[in-house]
């Protein structure tokens, strides 16, 4: 329940093991919270909770009886009339790719999504006591709670997409059934997803849900693919640009593939969306893309650029899944993703479809899923080559290890432990530092810019300056002595009384050393 400061990205470093981050640097700057009016109702939410909330109306229930507030007000809000408080989680123990790889590349513990989850649940339990209200979660990360969820206080756990089963879940507890479990809710028809009627976050859109590559680790694929009708969009849009924002973020899995069927791309739907957001006088970005989809169409990554202003100051950065450069591993685990092209030409999608976004000022943020089942080192070796080929380029490249995602095909995996202290994983690990490590200096201030308030701006950007410096500093050692640095890294606690002034040191000693 945070804008992080205007910029999503920001959400990222909160994967990092709570250790590494202040709390004061979180809490003002990196997830603040959400404003609320006088009766405790956000101004803005997060999509999903806007969409849950929508569908609340849509079966009967009246404004007077939903509230959507932040954990900071809960106290506020709820009362001797409450009879539900629902939760909406995303990675509440921080075990998706992300922070699940940060842990252990930084000596362990828990993130600061983890600590605040479980901070904000102890508060719930507290008030649940005292009203006796039945607690509801929700939302793609609750397959991490399937063991623990009755600890916490949660009565019912609803895994899937929620808008048809929650209000009904809701109906059942206020005609005084004491419901108690776990439900599946599937997935929703197109045509029982409601519009938003309050404005989310960012100016968030969905504009299709579901993915049809069908990639084996990933959960999205479990759903049916739909692209959302343009008047849903357009009433959505609406109700985005009368809070302000002229730019909004279209959420789906594939932006390319927005009224297509299967995985070829619609020109023409594509063009209709273009049409409709310059309409309404907004701009807009996907939130991911495929390089199959920018192969297929690169006439329309120009078209989007001229349409989003993008420019060298205003670069658009995709998250894009490139996740390995073993032929083999694609045609066993995600076969879909090349398509309509052939596995063979991975490597050469990867590297054309780079240089055309970074024709257009699109910079992607890669990720890669290191340990798939089976995975071995002539497969790991192939994505090292497919990395040093995009050296160079305006890009991230994330090395992430393999996790079982719940709902997903291969969710009765083993989570991995210590991957990166192997070679030739460790190598690979090098790789993608020393070029991350370059691409972020570069886009620093880029990156940045977009953080409203100007004294959270300059705390971030000097943050991650000094991490960078100190990064840089160390950049050899990660090839050759990564298991003393993550045992460093162990050690290390901004939110001590010293913590701070022991980064400071670490910061100037590297500039020391960067000079000699």
């Amino acid at each position: 329940m945070t804008d992080y400061s205007g910029l999503n990205a920001l959400g990222f470093i909160l994967c990092v093991p709570r250790r590494l981050i202040p709390r004061f640097l979180v809490t003002r700057g990196l997830a603040p919270p959400l404003r609320t009016d006088e009766h405790g109702r956000v101004l803005i939410a997060p999509y999903a909770i806007r969409k849950v909330e929508a569908a609340l109306y849509m079966a009967g229930f009246s404004e007077d009886d939903v509230v959507v507030t932040t954990p900071e007000r809960l106290s506020y809000v709820v009362g001797p009339s409450t009879r539900i408080v629902a939760v909406h989680v995303l990675d509440p123990f921080g075990l998706a790719p992300v922070p699940y790889t940060l842990r252990l590349l930084m000596g362990g513990g828990d993130t600061w999504t983890k600590v605040l989850f479980l901070e904000f649940m102890r508060k719930v339990r507290r008030l649940k006591e005292r009203y006796g209200f039945k607690v509801v979660v929700g939302g793609p990360g609750t397959w991490q709670l399937r063991e623990v969820w009755r600890d916490l206080g949660i009565d019912v756990l609803i895994h899937g997409e929620g808008e048809v089963l929650f209000p009904e879940i809701c109906k059942r507890i206020l005609a005084g059934e004491d419901l108690v479990g776990e439900f599946d809710a599937g997935s929703v028809p197109l045509e029982l997803i409601p519009a938003i009627r309050y404005p989310s976050r960012q100016g968030a859109v969905q504009i299709t849900r579901g993915c049809p590559r069908r990639c084996r680790f990933c959960n999205p694929t479990m759903f049916n693919f739909r692209s959302m009708p343009l008047d849903l969009i357009a009433r959505e849009v609406e109700v985005n640009k009368r809070a302000g924002y002229r730019h909004v973020e279209l959420i789906t899995e594939d932006g390319f593939l927005y009224g297509a069927r299967g995985v070829v791309v619609n020109r023409d739907a594509v063009r209709s969306l273009i049409k409709l957001l310059r309409e309404h006088d907004v701009t807009g970005d996907f939130a991911h893309v495929s390089i199959s989809g920018i192969l297929q169409a690169p006439d329309l990554v120009e078209e989007w650029t001229i349409f989003a202003r993008h420019s060298e100051k205003n670069p658009y950065l995709p998250q894009i899944g490139l996740e390995t450069g073993s032929v083999r591993l694609l045609k066993t685990y995600m076969a879909g993703k090349p398509a309509p092209f052939r596995a063979e030409e991975w490597h050469r999608m990867a590297i054309e479809a780079t240089s055309i976004m970074n024709e257009y000022y699109w910079y992607p943020c890669y990720t890669l899923v290191l340990g798939l089942p089976g995975e071995t080192e002539e497969d790991v070796y192939a994505t090292i080559d497919l990395v040093r080929k995009l050296k160079g380029t305006r890009c991230w490249i994330f090395p992430l290890a393999f996790i079982p995602m719940g709902r997903s095909m291969l969710e009765n995996e083993e989570f991995l432990d210590n991957i990166f202290l192997k070679e030739p994983y460790t190598q690979l690990l090098y790789e993608t530092f020393e070029h991350n490590l370059e691409f972020s200096k570069n886009i620093l201030e880029v990156f940045t810019s977009k953080i409203k308030n100007k004294f959270v701006r300059q705390a971030v950007k000097k943050f991650i300056g000094m991490s960078l410096s100190i990064f840089e500093n160390l950049k050899q050692e990660v090839r050759h002595r990564l298991p003393e640095l993550i045992e460093q890294a162990s050690k290390v606690n901004l939110n001590t009384p010293f913590g701070i002034p022991k980064l400071m040191l670490s910061y100037i000693l590297s500039k020391f050393r960067k000079k000699e």
